[in-house]
């Protein structure tokens, strides 16, 4: 009778055991169900709000490309005027013709906001006469700078909604992420305490307990390795936005070379490395600037040095980034003065289809080439950065001297000379110093050109300019001032020291001696006249007049002389 009582008691136990795990289990169900509509519904919402945020970022990006567009239209149109250059025009006009294609993309992305459309409508008038002025562009035009001020205010106006579009839909998806991880946390949390309470039936506490342990030390680990990875991916991005600006804010190569080469050293710790630049005759790849991180026992045959021809690299030569390691690949480079490293990569540096030099970095070991492979994203943007900001600053280079220098001589042209003397006049008014004007001629040029031809009249030329260059300080200013006349102005210098210097370069024109075609010419003389800076005169016009008067003086004189104004028969 008792064990029947305690078979009923075990059955009806077993059946209440049995329901209650099913009703959990139903519960557990439906709670994920539930819970996964929720999340599922979150998701959808913090996606929506990263397309709104990506779509408001889409049209800054292309009012930004707008304002690029409207400045290059105006800059090239200021230096067509300047230069004539039919090319800067076509460039004014190609820009005109982006624009309206821009304008017409911007209209799509700003078609749901109607505050936007009203602006719109403003940037698009003014956008139309622009374009219109820049397609009937002459010399002698001039851009309206109000229709260039209304495009740049409309601009401005939407990029300001747009950024407080930016902030609310940024704030909106940061509030929805934050609700979303909160929901996934929660249905985590809930899910084990359902996995708990489930197979509480079934283990004992301390099997439960060894398990939650594992589980959870199994999330820790994993956490600590994906807070690791972010925490690397965020210094990442700091270094490169670092290294962006830095690389904006350079003037010249040689500062691009040495900030590019800090960002590397930064970005690839634990490497030696070296930027290399292919130079102008294309036959050489130079060091331009390196970083290392010698450990005991390396040396100096670790590092490349200028080599010739480029296809000496293999990165150069394939075009593509390249590894070498052992049991990989076995073809070593053969830009090393000594023994080649077991581990380094070649990347060229391309720019606009070109490539300029490559990037080499050598690793003492794998752990260090794994950090370097790990970072490979990274290091390809700082790569793009440093090619786009060394293409841009040559563009730039190009584009100043074209602009200033005269195309035969290297000298600075005329246009050049006005601006530079009124500046060093009024630095040496501001200083009370001195500054002299030279304006000199080569003597019987038309004669020798006319029996000769222009080809040897190009050369001697190039030749005398050679001798300007050569006999003058860094910051004097010598310029050709047309055909064989040329100008030199030496601020902060005495008497003795202007007239010493023109003796210099009448000696050394007299003693020049130019090859061309087995043949040797000589016996180039010119003549120079010199004007000085407060007692020959304050203004441009009058230091020009009056130098040249004193050329006139050495020409009457015989030539081959140098004659002062007003003071030539001292010079003899």
């Amino acid at each position: 009778m008792v064990n029947f009582k305690q078979r009923i008691r075990f059955m009806t136990g077993a059946r209440s055991s049995v329901a209650l795990l099913v009703a959990a289990a139903t519960g557990a169900v439906l709670f994920m169900v539930v819970a996964g509509a929720f999340v599922y519904s979150n998701t959808r919402s913090l996606i929506s709000s990263g397309q709104w945020v990506q779509h408001t970022q889409e049209v800054l990006s292309s009012l930004q490309r707008v304002s690029l567009l409207v400045e290059r239209i105006e800059y090239r149109s200021r230096l067509y005027t300047l230069t004539t250059n039919e090319e800067q025009l076509a460039r004014a006009r190609a820009s005109a013709n982006q624009l309206e294609t821009s304008l017409v993309h911007l209209k799509v992305l700003v078609a749901d906001n109607a505050y936007q459309a009203k602006n719109l409508e403003s940037l698009n008038s003014c956008a139309e006469n622009l374009i219109r002025s820049a397609n009937s562009f002459t010399v002698k035009s001039e851009l309206s700078a109000n229709q260039l001020q209304l495009c740049q205010q409309a601009i401005g106006l939407m990029m300001d909604q747009e950024q407080l579009l930016l902030q609310e839909r940024s704030k909106g998806r940061e509030r929805n992420s934050f609700t979303s991880i909160g929901t996934e946390v929660a249905f985590v949390a809930l899910s084990l305490i359902s996995l708990v309470v489930l197979f509480g039936f079934l283990l004992r506490d301390v099997l439960l307990r060894q398990k939650f342990g594992l589980q959870t030390t199994l999330a820790n680990e994993r956490l600590a390795n994906t807070v690791n990875a972010l925490e690397d991916r965020a210094h990442e991005s700091e270094l490169l936005t670092s290294a962006r600006d830095e690389l904006q804010l350079c003037v010249d190569v040689q500062q691009v070379y040495q900030s590019a080469v800090n960002s590397f050293s930064r970005l690839l710790a634990g490497t030696s490395g070296s930027l290399c630049m292919i130079n102008n005759s294309r036959q050489m790849v130079e060091v331009v600037s390196s970083w290392k991180s010698l450990k005991e026992g390396e040396n100096q045959e670790r590092m490349v040095e200028d080599f010739s021809p480029p296809e000496s690299c293999c990165g150069l030569r394939s075009g593509q980034p390249r590894w070498r390691k052992p049991g990989v690949s076995e073809i070593h480079c053969t830009h090393f003065s000594g023994a080649p490293p077991d581990r380094y990569l070649c990347k060229p540096i391309v720019a606009h289809g070109n490539t300029l030099g490559m990037l080499y970095v050598y690793c003492v070991s794998e752990k260090e080439a794994n950090a370097v492979r790990q970072r490979m994203d990274g290091l390809r943007q700082l790569v793009q950065l440093t090619g786009m900001a060394i293409a841009t600053l040559n563009l730039r280079t190009k584009l100043e001297n074209q602009s200033i220098r005269d195309s035969l001589t290297g000298l600075f042209n005329r246009h050049f000379m006005q601006i530079s003397l009124e500046r060093e006049l009024s630095r040496a008014a501001r200083r009370k110093q001195a500054l002299a004007v030279f304006m000199m001629d080569l003597d019987h040029f038309k004669k020798f050109n006319d029996t000769y031809g222009h080809a040897a009249g190009d050369t001697v030329l190039k030749a005398v300019s050679e001798i300007f260059r050569s006999s003058i300080r860094n910051e004097d200013i010598a310029c050709r001032y047309g055909g064989e006349e040329f100008t030199i102005m030496l601020p902060d210098v005495t008497h003795a020291v202007a007239l010493e210097r023109a003796e210099s370069i009448r000696r050394g024109v007299a003693g020049l001696r130019v090859p061309l075609d087995k043949e040797v010419f000589a016996e180039f003389t010119i003549s120079i006249g010199m004007a000085l800076y407060p007692e020959d005169g304050e203004t441009v016009d009058l230091l020009l007049r009056r130098a040249d008067l004193a050329l006139y003086k050495a020409k009457r004189s015989g030539r081959n002389q140098v004659a002062q104004y007003e003071a030539s028969a001292m010079v003899g």
